[in-house]
Formats: structure tokens, sequence, C-alpha cells
């Protein structure tokens, strides 16, 4: 548990991606990066408890840098993991650094729980329940991403029926390695005929890296799943709707479930980037205390809002 006598601050994957970043072009988060730095090292001196959940953050490392086209199997193997990808000529060099730097830093935090719990809504039900309730719009899905989703189905769709193109037998059986150069050659043939260049750079490099990401995590789950190519369009639906379902979770599940482990643990403040989320968590929070019949200590701050406390605290 965190130490009592400074206030314990819960970070989660975007705050340390926020202080890892050696500079920022939105100028809207310029003002939360700086803070974000000057909490840092406020914790550096000791003056304030940073901590995070081993379990928690891992399904971060995975979601987010999935998106990135890099495969993370668990925290304890994300160096290797980065250094297996880097390994492939299309590695993009700046994201490897920037997951470096990510890690390090996650290795400084303290833990307030280890791989003994499980993970995200299991842990936890009543409160990820309960936040969920309060925080949840009634209306989650963004404008256009139906149509977004669907553009990604049927491209994974054309990518799993060529994976017999490039795999043979005795690839397809390699359940160890992720053949990142395979999977791209894969998804470069498709992306032309949906109006996407086939590159990991330029205005579809986000597009193209994520796309990557689910293709290697669809390959890895196809090999154990399906012995045999080509795989049968209802196996794909079967693959996909895993894949989905544990890589494309949505940055507000991800806060709740933060949010609910931050509520069973006691800490004092969740930090996260999300203003919007910090506002409605503010304007809620009597609607949840009625919801789990206690009251609730924890806020949820911009790392700009913590600053401000922490210097004239």
């Amino acid at each position: 548990m965190a130490d009592r006598r400074r206030t314990s601050v819960y970070v989660d994957y975007h705050i340390l991606d926020l202080i890892a970043r050696t500079q920022v072009s939105d100028e809207a988060l310029l003002p939360e990066w700086h803070a974000g730095r000057s909490i840092w090292d406020r914790y550096r001196r000791e003056a304030v408890s940073l901590v995070t959940s081993v379990d928690e953050m891992e399904l971060d490392f995975v979601i987010q840098m999935n998106r990135g086209g890099l495969c993370v199997t668990d925290t304890f193997q994300i160096t290797d993991n980065i250094d297996n990808f880097e390994r492939w000529e299309g590695a993009d060099r700046a994201d490897t650094e920037h997951w470096r730097a990510i890690v390090e830093l996650y290795d400084q935090l303290e833990v307030i729980s280890g791989h003994d719990d499980l993970v995200g809504e299991h842990t936890h039900p009543h409160y990820c329940e309960q936040v969920a309730r309060v925080l949840q719009d009634e209306s989650p899905v963004e404008t256009g991403r139906s149509a977004a989703t669907d553009e990604e189905t049927a491209i994974l769709r054309d990518c799993a029926a060529a994976l017999h193109d490039v795999y043979d037998m005795q690839l397809w059986a390699d359940l160890k390695h992720v053949q990142y150069g395979l999977n791209w050659k894969v998804l470069a043939s498709v992306l032309p005929r949906y109006a996407h260049s086939a590159t990991l750079d330029g205005e579809d490099a986000a597009l193209n890296k994520n796309l990557l990401g689910l293709l290697n995590r669809l390959v890895n789950i196809g090999k154990k799943s399906c012995p045999r190519l080509p795989m049968q369009d209802r196996h794909f639906d079967f693959v996909l709707d895993i894949v989905r379902k544990k890589y494309c979770q949505d940055d507000i599940d991800r806060s709740i479930s933060h949010i609910a482990h931050c509520l069973r643990t006691g800490i004092d403040c969740y930090l996260t980037t999300d203003g919007g989320l910090a506002e409605k968590f503010t304007g809620r929070k009597q609607n949840l205390q009625l919801a789990l019949g206690t009251s609730v200590h924890l806020e949820v701050l911009r790392p700009t809002e913590l600053e401000e406390r922490l210097k004239t605290a």
C-alpha cells in the first residue's frame, strides 16, 4: 500500500506516455506535460507517492503498444518484446525508443497490487459496475465508429484469407515467434484495395500500425485454434471476436477499471490527461457515493490541477 504520509497518486499508461515524451507538439497538452514532469520530480524527492497496479498497467501496455504494431505478452517481457520487434526492418525506431522510456518510468513506480489479483472488472466487480454506471453515457458509440470498424473488419478478413500465401505449415506451427515481416507483407498487399497506402509512416501510419497489431494477434490466436490454413470465415469471426474484446477496449473502459482499483485500494488521486473525464467524475461524484453507499475521497485530476494543489499544500 502507498505511504499515507504523502498524497498517493495513481498513474496509468497515458500519464507515463506523456511524461516520457521529449517534446510535445500539441499545444493543448503542453501545460499538462510540464505539470506531469514537475509531479515526477516531486516523486523523486519523495514529496508525493506515484503508484500503479501491475495487473491494470499490464493490460494498458498490451492494448496501447498493440496499436503501434508491437505484441506485448506481459510486463516482465516488455523489453524482450521490443527487442524482437526492432529486429524487423519495418519497426519504427522512434516508437521503440519511446516505449523503452515508458517502461523505464513504469519500473520506478510504487506497486499497489501484483499478479495475485485478477485484471479489470473481475478484480472488483462491484466497484467497476457502479463506476461504469455513473461515468458511462447511455450512448457511448462515437460518430463514424461503425463505418471504421466495418472497414477494419473487411481488411482483416482479406488478410486472413491471404495468410496461406505467405505461411507454410512450419511457420504456421511456430507458436513462439511473431512474424512481423510476414504479417506486414500480407497487410501491405491488402491496404491498397481500401485506398490506404501500404506504408508505416505518413498520414496512414497510425491506422496501419493498429491494423498490424490486430493482425499479429489474429495470427497468434489463429495458430493455436486453426492448425491448417486457409482460415474459414466462421473461424475468422470467432478469432476476431476474441481479438476485439481484449485489444480494442475503449479508453473510458480502461479508466473505469483504474478508478475502481483506486477506490478499492484507498488512493487519493487518479491522474488523467482526459479533462472531460475529470470534470465528469467531479460532477457525478455524489451519485457514485450514493451508488457505493459510502463516502468517496478519491479525486480525478489533470496534472495541471494536481500540480497547482501541491504547490499550495
